[in-house]
């Protein structure tokens, strides 16, 4: 009897030392991942530092001057080019083809449902109370 209580509590013993073991193996593993996850990180973030520098660097007010003299062919800005809001005409009525089809055709209005023709009293012929 007693040699079967040593061997369950060795068993018990190694049993807890193979899951201690594999808690700290993935302990060890999830610690490599989160590290290998913040370098990846900080190289993103300097990617991103580095293209916003371009950004600022294609983005001059002279490269851009120089670009738009160069491929656009503007004409220099004169005063009768501006005007007054009111001198602007006012747009037309937003039209909605496909609403306007359907009124004509008699389908723009809201329909009924069973529950609807209950409530207010209308019944179908043929249809059970």
């Amino acid at each position: 009897m007693i040699k079967l209580l040593h061997v369950i509590a060795i068993g018990a013993l190694v049993s807890s030392a193979v899951y201690a073991y594999t808690i700290k193996y993935e302990t060890t593993l999830a610690a490599e991942h989160l590290q290998k996850l913040k370098g990846k990180t900080q190289r993103e973030r300097d990617a991103i530092a580095v293209l916003k520098a371009e950004w600022q660097f294609l983005n001059r007010p002279d490269r851009l001057q120089m670009l738009s003299d160069r491929h656009l062919d503007l004409q220099a800005f004169s005063v009768t080019q501006v005007v007054r809001a009111s001198d602007i005409p006012n747009r037309g009525p937003k039209v909605d083809a496909i609403g306007r089809k359907l009124e004509d055709l008699g389908l723009g209005l809201p329909t009924e449902t069973p529950r609807d023709r209950k409530a207010s009293g209308v019944t179908t012929p043929g249809a059970r109370p």
